[in-house]
């Protein structure tokens, strides 16, 4: 079982001017501001997060096509050359296509407005084919609260299996496996797994070859739209098919505080050490082919101290896989 990681902004200070480092260190510039400087650059900078895994002993790292990303403007000679340096340096790939914007239209009931979001995610796809990829994940989209009812929820639903076919096939073609992945609770839709399986069982059922990822750490955003979170949550995960399985995300979230993907050997949300116990108990019986981290920083000193956090947690959750024997 291979276990990767989205670096999404735990390197991005790296990137800035030394000017502007200094006004992030020092408090002048917010995280957000940081990101607006020198996320783009950290994304561009695919040998660099290759580095980084071999450095924190990983095997996979999964990029983020999320918006803003420089990918679709990477030539060939670029594809071809992250291609070839992560198979040199043993690193596999996968690309979260672009889950906001015109992305977020995938379920869209604007027929228009879907075909475009599939038109925008098959750019990606390409981009991922070429430089070798094996892995896409996607978010269903989001729909307004206003249509948060039982005949728009099917209709939705309706939207959403007829691009996971069509994006699921292209997919397919350029030996990449599709993965919808569930939302966060702020989305409106296609939070709970079930909801989830239920479109990737119809797509199948349709002749795409789709899986689920499922990313515990979203499943917990429901805390803060008036439901529960189990005193074992990590139960949740014994409803997934083992079939449908091939990749999942790991994160935690901060019910109440609202902070998403804090480094989780700090036990700050729900997934304290017991229960990434039973989670990897869990993962053992699902088997998938990969786990991948997202851990992400929020805070200042999170940032100032970005390497020894990776490192922890890294070591934190490879100990973990080793005693569930995975």
């Amino acid at each position: 079982m291979k276990l990767g990681r989205n670096f999404t902004n735990t390197f991005v200070l790296d990137k800035l001017s030394k000017e502007d480092q200094n006004k992030v260190l020092s408090g002048e510039y917010d995280l957000f501001s940081m990101n607006a400087l020198g996320l783009i650059k950290f994304k561009k900078d695919i040998s660099s997060q290759i580095k980084l895994a071999k450095e924190f002993d990983l095997d996979h790292i999964e990029l983020d096509g999320d918006v803003p990303n420089p990918y679709p403007d990477f030539s060939k000679e670029e594809r071809k050359r992250v291609r070839e340096e992560a198979r040199k340096e043993g690193i596999s790939l996968s690309l979260h296509l672009s889950y906001s914007n015109a992305g977020s239209s995938v379920c869209s009931l604007q027929e228009l407005d879907r075909r475009k979001a599939v038109e925008l995610q098959k750019v990606y796809i390409d981009f991922a084919s070429d430089i070798g990829a094996r892995y896409l994940v996607m978010h269903p989209g989001s729909a307004p609260f206003y249509m948060i009812s039982e005949i728009y929820l099917e209709r939705l639903e309706k939207a959403l299996v007829k691009t996971l076919v069509e994006l699921g096939n292209y997919a397919q073609e350029r030996n990449l496996l599709l993965h919808l992945e569930n939302n966060v609770a702020f989305d409106n839709i296609f939070v709970e797994p079930e909801k989830c399986i239920e479109a990737v069982e119809e797509a199948r059922r349709q002749g795409a070859e789709i899986y689920f990822n499922f990313d515990i750490g979203h499943w917990f955003t429901r805390a803060d739209c008036g439901k529960d979170v189990p005193d074992e949550p990590e139960r949740v995960m014994e409803k997934i098919p083992k079939e449908l399985v091939k990749e999942l995300h790991l994160n935690d979230y901060v019910p109440k505080k609202i902070t998403f993907h804090p480094p989780l050997h700090l036990e700050t949300g729900p997934l304290k050490k017991e229960n990434l116990k039973r989670y990897f108990e869990i993962v053992k019986k699902l088997e998938p082919e990969l786990i991948v981290l997202e851990t992400a920083y929020k805070y200042l000193d999170q940032v100032k101290d970005r390497k020894k956090i990776l490192e922890e947690e890294t070591a934190y959750i490879k100990e973990l896989m080793r005693n569930a024997q995975l």
